[in-house]
């Protein structure tokens, strides 16, 4: 197959370009190179290429900063992914889109699946979740993969957390707000099974455990064996821009059945994530 893919900076794509098998022909952009939010260029460089997958790695992600950048926000995440549904339906290309557990509003106690309502409580999810409708509405052959707390991409909270660990600093995470840690490599290796399996729509794609960045950050320490604390934190103290879910824990009630390898356990995500910062 022919594949295009955007956000090629960022460690989601970094990490499917690692695994990709060679005998695809892989055409990787990063956002200097594709703007997904330029509609003339999307048009353009999709068109050119003629892939028969489109896969859109790139997003605007930072949480706060889309509260203080509205503009940005929507166009990063509403109307670039609506550019690339469109283009792909010119092309005769599927899409898988990456979206968010923020489009959530984190008022359930147990993990979200495919049939629970979005409710999104910031401007990043609610961008997101804009940017899924447009998908949508835009292109038939499409896939929405919503994921959350990624990490091992080098740039991400917890790879950075690993980095204090490291260097005998003390590390910090939110204790009460809780999601999927999801490790970036496991993330980017089921992709192309999804795309394979042919089932259009919406999955959910998260690693299988529910926990807290103070929870997660403690197992690494274990793991580890790194002397240095891991401190506990609360959303209202850090006084953070945007509203997070309490809750945004990821499960799905569809991906066992289309042939997608399961998600392995946490700890051999952390150990992946461990191993790889210390290389």
């Amino acid at each position: 197959m022919r594949l295009l893919v955007t956000g090629a900076g960022g460690g989601l794509a970094r990490s499917f370009l690692a695994c990709a098998p060679s005998h695809h022909e892989v055409h990787a952009f990063t956002r200097a190179e594709l703007d997904i939010g330029d509609h003339h260029a999307v048009l353009a460089v999709v068109g050119d290429v003629r892939p028969d997958v489109v896969l859109n790695l790139a997003a605007f992600t930072k949480v706060d900063a889309n509260e203080h950048d509205r503009d940005r926000a929507f166009r990063d995440n509403a109307l670039g992914p609506q550019s690339l549904a469109i283009a792909a339906r010119a092309a005769g290309a599927v899409l898988l889109h990456i979206s968010t557990d923020y489009v959530f509003d984190g008022a359930k106690d147990t993990a979200y699946d495919e049939t629970d309502a979005p409710r999104p409580i910031s401007t990043y999810g609610r961008a997101k979740l804009m940017g899924e409708r447009r998908v949508r509405d835009g292109v038939h052959e499409h896939l929405i993969v919503r994921t959350g707390y990624v990490y091992g991409g080098g740039g991400d909270y917890l790879s950075g957390q690993l980095a204090k660990l490291r260097a005998g600093e003390p590390a910090a995470g939110l204790e009460d707000r809780v999601g999927s840690p999801t490790n970036v490599r496991h993330l980017a290796e089921r992709l192309l099974p999804l795309v394979l399996a042919g089932r259009w729509g919406t999955y959910h794609l998260g690693g299988p455990e529910p926990a807290s960045w103070f929870e997660t950050l403690a197992r690494c320490r274990e793991l580890g064996g790194f002397d240095a604390p891991v401190e506990p934190q609360s959303a209202a103290a850090l006084g953070l821009p945007a509203p997070r879910p309490r809750q945004s824990a990821l499960t799905s009630v569809l991906v066992g059945q289309l042939g997608v390898p399961p998600m392995p356990p946490l700890d051999d995500g952390l150990r992946d994530a461990i191993a790889s910062a210390g290389a």
